[in-house]
């Protein structure tokens, strides 16, 4: 085809495709000129979902929108001079951010592993930081669903599940710090990589930025490991408050609810007599505490709950038990041992992995 105010050939691309700009005069005829209005209208459109799709998932809006700025741009007059600005533009940005993207990443990667071995509530903020950032983990979906629930019994006036976790003398301070830790390292992994694709990077800056991705993926690929170390160690440490609060419980399991030594005041069930629930609030705190369940064992050991994260077990089997039990079969759940440690006589930490019991399931459906 030909242009129809020069009558210069247009442009082909990829050998079948032809331009609609004509590259000797920059005419674009009327079919060419509702083309791009059309792909412009549509560009608008899916940025539009891409910017509600935040709501929802972080990593969905973001991709959306990046597609819809790409359409945008492809559609213009003058894509290629605008290609052209934003790429000079981009070198310039990511020349001057390219040091502080890698230093910050350096930061995350020493502050990180510091953090989780220090301070027990940091899964809790970083659960909370992955559902405000609309990407939840499982342990995420729990609390969405229990702040849903507690929104349907609660006063209009009194704060919610969600609020009383985000406020400032709780958990609020960690999420922000959380939030700004994943999208800065995002933020800074983008300049530092466009840096290196822009081909201005030094020898020197790409060593340094393999290794600290390296570090990076290491830590992310083996953050539950890391974690169970810390928690191991920080248990260790204060295992005698655990000891104390063990000692009434082998003289007599209570059957009416009460106050205890260190565990404070709890709810007794009836329906099931080797359960007590601790009734203070979840306190984030530097240390592991009681959590949600204290349960007698089969061999008349004690299992702890531990609070704030509820990933592990903290259990006590007397002289002579096998220790941890590999299977545990409930009314609902069965919970299988993935992993225990002795961290002392007769006291083990472990882990359970839960996957709803089938057979409990049919048998309620049959009655």
């Amino acid at each position: 085809m030909k242009c129809e105010k020069c009558g210069q050939n247009r442009k082909v691309i990829l050998r079948f495709i032809q331009s609609d700009v004509c590259e000797a005069c920059g005419h674009i005829p009327l079919s060419g000129r509702l083309m791009r209005v059309f792909l412009q209208v549509i560009a608008v459109l899916m940025f539009a979902g891409g910017l509600l799709s935040f709501s929802e998932s972080l990593v969905a809006g973001t991709v959306i929108s990046l597609m819809a700025i790409a359409l945008l741009t492809v559609t213009l007059r003058h894509s290629r001079r605008g290609i052209r600005k934003l790429l000079e533009v981009t070198r310039k940005v990511t020349a001057r951010t390219s040091k502080w993207a890698l230093c910050f990443l350096f930061l995350v990667l020493l502050i990180v592993p510091a953090w989780i071995w220090m301070d027990a509530s940091f899964q809790s903020a970083y659960t909370w930081a992955r559902v405000d950032l609309g990407i939840p983990d499982e342990m995420g979906e729990g609390y969405l669903e229990v702040s849903s629930l507690g929104d349907l019994f609660r006063n209009a006036e009194e704060p919610s599940f969600y609020q009383r976790t985000h406020s400032l003398s709780v958990l609020g301070p960690r999420i922000g710090v959380m939030i700004f830790i994943m999208c800065g390292s995002v933020v800074s992994l983008l300049l530092a990589g466009t840096h290196i694709m822009l081909r201005d990077a030094s020898k020197m800056y790409l060593v340094g930025f393999t290794l600290v991705v390296c570090g990076l993926v290491a830590v992310v690929s083996q953050q539950d490991n890391l974690l169970w170390h810390a928690v191991r160690y920080r248990v260790s440490n204060d295992l005698p408050r655990f000891q104390r609060a063990l000692e009434p419980l082998l003289q007599e399991w209570p059957t009416k609810s009460g106050t205890l030594p260190e565990i404070g005041k709890y709810f007794a069930h009836e329906e099931r007599p080797g359960r007590l629930t601790p009734l203070g609030k979840t306190q984030y705190r530097t240390y592991e505490r009681f959590g949600a369940d204290i349960e007698q064992l089969p061999d008349d050991g004690v299992s702890f709950t531990l609070s704030p994260h509820y990933l592990y077990l903290l259990e006590y089997h007397p002289p002579g038990s096998t220790g941890p039990q590999v299977k545990i079969s409930g009314d609902n759940w069965i919970s299988h041992l993935v992993r225990s440690d002795r961290i002392a006589e007769s006291w083990y930490l472990t882990q359970y992995d839960s996957v709803r019991n089938t057979k409990s399931d049919r048998d309620t459906m049959i009655k």
